[in-house]
């Protein structure tokens, strides 16, 4: 047996647990969002002189009757997408079964977690990992 496998494990398992409960709040670190942030902003100079910005239009102070209700209905339109679109974004978060996000990190925490956890065990018991899954079922009733 190598000893300094279980140490390893040992190192590794506040990490593992500090993963599992930083939950899904883990964020890209300051420079990528840096760069995230500025990518919309960087044009080539060819671009900006093949299309120069477009003068500026003047606006009428008093729009007709009809434009002023075609832009609201334009409007509620828009806020209705995005309403339907934040609904489903929630309803997808919240999955915890399935294919979904959510369900993925989950099982990949639980995965991180119960690995080591294993590993140790058969370190100190001499027990492999499927015959503690066995004796957990035999604990619990499900086999004889």
């Amino acid at each position: 047996r190598c000893e300094l496998a279980p140490q390893a494990m040992l190192l590794a398992l506040p990490v593992l647990t500090a993963a599992l409960v930083a939950g899904p709040r883990a964020e890209l670190p300051v420079h990528q969002q840096m760069r995230a942030a500025a990518a919309p902003l960087r044009v080539s100079t060819a671009r900006m002189m093949a299309d120069p910005a477009p003068p500026p239009v003047a606006l009428d102070a008093d729009m007709s009757e009809m434009e002023l209700a075609e832009q609201a209905a334009k409007l509620d339109a828009l806020s209705e997408k995005w309403r339907k679109r934040q609904a489903r974004e929630e309803d997808e978060g919240a999955q915890l079964v399935g294919w979904s996000k959510a369900a993925e990190i989950t099982n990949g925490r639980f995965a991180m977690f119960f690995l080591p956890v294993g590993l140790i065990t058969e370190y100190y018991t001499g027990e492999s990992v499927p015959q503690q899954v066995y004796t957990l079922l035999q604990t619990l009733g499900f086999v004889e």
